[in-house]
């Protein structure tokens, strides 16, 4: 966790600098300014959500993701576990995905008559049981599903495959590509390892997958992850190698283990983090991620002095022996399933499976891409039960773009709503299926004439598409 929080506050005064400058002006110590402003030692929105995760570990005592989203809601909207008081640094995904689940809150609190509020502290199976926490579209790839990582593998590292299969899932809940919950499962198995005491040169072995197989529940990584698991990140020229410090969560995974693997068989978190750091763009996050395995391999002891000024570094301390206390005391047999009914049903092995909330038997032709998934549906459609659905599918409207010339067809002020609609990557299903009144408000489309507009127009696209029905099923 310290480790984590280093590479944050190492990386986060030039965050979004590229490798161009930084090979002019390499990080070599810890220091604040620069992009936010931070004083010496502040972290930003990688440590932060890890700190709410790791808070609804030890409090639900259980793996809750429905409880982790009201945690990562706190952060965003006031500034719950930030070290200067507030939400400055969030990613697009992570954003969409928050903004989703307060949607589907906002739901089922007018559905129960209660308040968002009171929502955010109920533990009422009637109120969850039938709640969908996979808010992210599919394909979302970033790395803020990995960046959070630690508390995961931390708590559960005496039951591997539940620390590998609940380390997918914890990013897949604002991270719906498969790659992002391939890359979480294989990170979160490194650190189990390095926890349980495994060499640094296992660690690094090429066929740790294999060797590790029954951690994984013998299910395969996604092409680009097993990639990186068979040695892709081992490029001695680094960045000149092709290794890159970017957003996209199989670059990043790539960028923290090339940057572990650097100085082997020595282990040096300094120049590793600093190798980290000066790959240039996201550099606080690919050290964020970095730090979390290196710190669990190396150990709180061998850290830098910089440790010394991480801010609020006795509470982290403390939240990291309480992750690892409260660890102790957990079992597979204490699975409170209400908690997260939408992540697994509990095989007679005692292995933890995903379950989908969708039959794809039922689905309509052509609509797999949009219902065999985690595409958040909406709360009438889940609470229908079993009852057939309208499912809208429009050939000629499929992609992002395809949605904003859509919008600049229906007029020239419509195209200063074009940048929000591509941050929230709204493509023609989501156009159709889901944007109301309400969404379209978030999306900054606040003036009532072109909301009429908007959804006179997504009417007529309605009206023109073939009649297809699936069946969502409760869970």
């Amino acid at each position: 966790m310290i480790g984590m929080a280093l590479g944050d506050a190492l990386g986060a005064h030039v965050e979004f600098r590229p490798h161009e400058f930084l090979v002019e002006n390499p990080v070599e110590t810890l220091e604040g300014g620069g992009t936010w402003g931070l004083k010496k030692g502040q972290f930003t929105d990688d440590t932060s959500m890890a700190l709410c995760l790791a808070n609804s570990l030890i409090v639900r005592q259980d793996y809750d993701p429905y409880d982790q989203l009201v945690r990562y809601k706190w952060w965003f909207r006031e500034g719950y576990m930030s070290s200067t008081g507030k939400c400055f640094d969030i990613g697009a995904a992570t954003r969409h995905s928050l903004l989703e689940f307060e949607r589907r809150q906002a739901n089922v609190a007018k559905k129960y008559h209660i308040s968002s509020e009171a929502l955010d502290l109920t533990s009422d199976p009637a109120h969850l049981t039938d709640f969908d926490v996979k808010c992210s579209t599919d394909g979302v790839a970033g790395n803020g599903a990995l960046m959070r990582l630690a508390p995961v593998p931390l708590f559960f590292y005496q039951y591997p495959i539940y620390a590998v299969e609940y380390s997918g899932h914890s990013g897949e809940i604002t991270h719906g590509d498969q790659k992002a919950y391939d890359a979480c499962r294989y990170y979160g198995a490194l650190i189990v390892a390095a926890v349980k005491g495994e060499k640094k040169e296992d660690l690094l072995d090429d066929n740790f997958y294999d060797k590790h197989i029954k951690w994984f529940d013998n299910k395969p990584l996604h092409e680009d992850v097993e990639r990186i698991a068979r040695g892709s990140y081992k490029k001695a020229k680094g960045y000149d190698g092709g290794i890159r410090g970017k957003g996209y969560i199989v670059s990043a995974l790539e960028a923290a283990l090339w940057a572990f693997w650097s100085d082997d068989p020595k282990e040096s978190f300094k120049k590793e983090v600093l190798a980290a750091i000066n790959l240039g763009d996201d550099t606080d996050t690919t050290a964020a991620i970095y730090g979390q395995l290196a710190g669990a391999c190396y150990g709180y002891e061998k850290l830098p002095e910089w440790k010394e000024e991480i801010y609020a570094k006795k509470f982290i301390k403390c939240l990291s022996q309480w992750i690892a206390y409260e660890g102790t005391k957990w079992s597979p047999k204490k699975l409170a399933p209400l908690t997260n009914p939408s992540l697994t049903v509990i095989e007679e092995d005692g292995r933890p499976r995903r379950k989908s909330s969708v039959n794809s038997t039922l689905q309509p032709p052509g609509s797999e891409e949009h219902t065999n998934h985690n595409r958040p549906k909406s709360a009438e459609q889940r609470n229908l039960g079993s009852q057939p659905q309208r499912i809208y599918n429009y050939d000629k409207l499929k992609s992002a773009d395809d949605v904003c010339h859509w919008l600049e067809k229906l007029g020239k002020e419509y195209k200063a709503y074009i940048k929000a609609f591509k941050e929230h990557d709204i493509n023609g299903y989501w156009l159709i299926n889901h944007i109301d009144n309400e969404n379209l408000v978030k999306l900054g489309v606040k003036d009532a004439h072109h909301q009429q507009t908007i959804l006179i127009g997504i009417k007529k696209l309605k009206e023109e598409c073939p009649v297809q029905f699936a069946t969502v099923l409760k869970n």
